[in-house]
């Protein structure tokens, strides 16, 4: 147990700002779902005194009030018990095709704003290494790239002031439950991993255990090293593509360039150019709706020298190949999430 708080207390000292800064000096906001996995959090940097904590519990509308309940009761006692102010802030879900995006983007808004009104210059949650190897298990079977296959990203800027940090993806849940367990402290239980009929919840009852009892090794480690890796491989799609969007003919409502400055390019290129030029056109709905199942034909079409035009319809875009051009237009204003 030690041993592993020792490891979240180094990641979280490296992630803000390394041996430089003084403890006091990283205020860091907690979002405490009053789960074990965050709490565990709570208890590891609570320990770092006279560290400046703040902690965050976000209600919403996607579980039934008496478990929303129980949750916040959970994080309110902890809270109280270490000595750290307990900030609570409802968002409200509209619901549609993709509720759990909805309730996450508006959940990092909620914490982003707290930290903003707490002076916390880091939101830390509590994702840990069976969630990466989770999420990277997900990706991998719905044939993602490495943007997707990365996982979860160990930081990320939420605002131009504060930065989301994930300390504890060097500690798998096992580590996270035995911290709560040496502290006495019983967190909520989230039924919603009860269901095995949730991809999610099936991979973590049936797969992750038998794949970290197998491991030898430091999996945690590995996977953190595995995730940096692809997280560069992307971002080198990235830069390429960024390259070729700078000599692209853009408008309002088309993006165009000509064949030769993409046709040779690798598809991992092509997919990324094409992404930021539905990003140039209808904003970032544009470019998350572009999965590589969208993008695959059209990258083989590019690829292929074919003379004859066609075009593909994707989520309010058009995109036409020809053997001169590859134009993309908008063929609407915005495309809601999930449509």
């Amino acid at each position: 147990m030690e041993s592993s708080v020792r490891k979240i207390t180094a990641q979280w000292r490296l992630m803000t700002g390394g041996s430089a800064v003084r403890d006091p000096d990283r205020p860091t906001l907690i979002a405490l779902s009053g789960g074990p996995d965050s709490s565990a959090l709570l208890l590891a940097l609570t320990a770092c005194k006279p560290a400046r904590i703040v902690a965050a519990h976000i209600r919403h509308n996607l579980r039934p009030d008496s478990n929303q309940n129980a949750d916040l009761q959970a994080a309110r006692l902890l809270a109280d018990r270490q000595g750290v102010e307990l900030v609570t802030r409802d968002i409200s879900i509209q619901g549609g095709s993709n509720a759990e995006g909805e309730a996450r983007k508006l959940r990092y808004q909620a914490l982003s704003e707290i930290a903003a009104e707490h002076g916390c210059r880091f939101v830390a949650t509590g994702h840990h290494a069976d969630d990466q190897l989770e999420t990277m298990l997900m990706t991998l079977t719905r044939g993602a790239g490495p943007a997707g296959l990365s996982g979860i990203r160990p930081t990320r800027r939420l605002s131009p002031d504060v930065a989301l940090i994930r300390p504890v993806l060097v500690c798998t849940r096992r580590e996270l439950v035995s911290i709560c367990t040496a502290h006495n402290v019983q967190p909520a239980h989230d039924e919603t991993n009860d269901d095995h009929t949730r991809r999610r919840a099936w991979l973590r009852a049936n797969v992750i255990p038998e794949l970290l009892e197998q491991a030898d090794g430091d999996l945690p480690a590995r996977l953190m090293n595995t995730q940096a890796l692809l997280a560069d491989a992307y971002a080198l799609g990235e830069e390429r593509a960024a390259d070729i969007m700078a000599r692209a003919e853009i408008t309002e409502s088309s993006v165009q360039i000509s064949i030769p400055a993409l046709e040779q390019e690798r598809p991992l290129v092509i997919g990324a150019y094409l992404r930021q030029a539905a990003q140039k056109l209808i904003g970032e709905n544009g470019r998350d709706a572009l999965g590589w199942k969208h993008l695959e034909p059209i990258v083989g079409r590019i690829r292929s020298g074919e003379m004859h035009a066609k075009s593909f319809e994707r989520r309010g875009l058009r995109v036409t190949v020809t053997n001169k051009f590859v134009r993309m237009d908008s063929l609407a204003q915005d495309v809601p999430p999930g449509v």
